[in-house]
């Protein structure tokens, strides 16, 4: 596959999970909002500032940004899924946010002139393109002098069983994502070593880097709730679900009940999570 192939199949398959986002906005918002605090922290968008974020879903770590730019300042919050943008676009006018520009855009290849925006942001979105050099030369060629990239992406499957479990009995089963090789391109761990992000920033012309763990915990009351949710939210898994038969994805979901018990807390379970956050400039 292309990559131009697989930028349209990536495409097709985050848009076709565009409700499911608008629809558990919230809940994920609250279980990474730390996550959004921390990027918007680092990269500290002031007053007048234009910010662009990439493979922004339904937009809420851009919107913490476009609080901080004020009326003089400019968020541009962009996704590859026409689906997410439209979302996004709901949620901004709901907030009250006026100076939210929210386009349909590739991050691979963004339709904004060099050095037009002060700060790029972007959460959990980065690993899933194909082609990550030309992300980090686009967020380099459009940023300006003295601008920041900020990123969060998934780190290693061990450290992460609020979705490696749920990949892991797929792959169990003998079924794989359709992007092949979890940590290749595309893939939900294609930004797992932190020295692969340093490699590709420097390549990009980048010449401070900080990579950081950013540590929290997701709350699921069951397997069927996690179940649920990641076939709601996440393009990939739900494109693999939908090409198996009910016997086969009741398997993968009872062996996803087994692997889930250690993290028993309560009346339901915490399942840990570690992203790696990259701050470079």
């Amino acid at each position: 596959m292309t990559d131009h192939d697989a930028t349209g199949e990536a495409r097709r398959s985050w848009d076709g999970v565009s409700a499911g986002w608008e629809t558990n906005r919230d809940r994920m918002f609250a279980a990474f909002r730390h996550v959004s605090e921390w990027l918007v922290d680092q990269t500290d968008p002031r007053p007048g500032d234009t910010v662009l974020e990439v493979a922004a879903g339904v937009g809420d770590t851009g919107f913490l940004a476009a609080e901080r730019v004020g009326p003089t300042g400019r968020l541009i919050s962009t996704d590859i899924a026409p689906g997410m943008v439209e979302a996004a676009s709901r949620a901004a006018e709901a907030a009250g946010l006026t100076d939210v520009e929210c386009r349909v855009m590739d991050a691979q290849a963004l339709d904004l002139p060099d050095a037009s925006v002060d700060v790029v942001l972007s959460r959990l979105g980065l690993m899933f393109a194909p082609d990550l050099g030309a992300v980090f030369t686009e967020s380099h060629r459009v940023l300006s002098p003295g601008g920041r990239l900020a990123y969060a992406v998934i780190g290693a499957p061990d450290r992460n069983p609020w979705m490696s479990l749920l990949v892991g009995a797929f792959v169990g089963r003998g079924h794989v994502l359709m992007s092949g090789n979890p940590f290749g391109p595309g893939g939900p761990f294609s930004l797992s070593e932190p020295a692969r992000n340093e490699e590709l920033l420097r390549a990009a012309a980048f010449d401070e880097v900080e990579v950081h763990d950013l540590i929290g915990a997701f709350s699921f009351r069951d397997a069927d709730d996690q179940w649920q949710l990641h076939l709601a939210i996440a393009g990939p898994i739900a494109d693999l679900a939908a090409t198996l038969d009910a016997d086969e994805l009741a398997a993968v979901k009872a062996d996803l009940a087994v692997a889930m018990e250690p993290f028993r807390s309560g009346d339901g379970y915490a399942l840990p999570s570690h992203l790696v956050g990259v701050i470079a400039r």
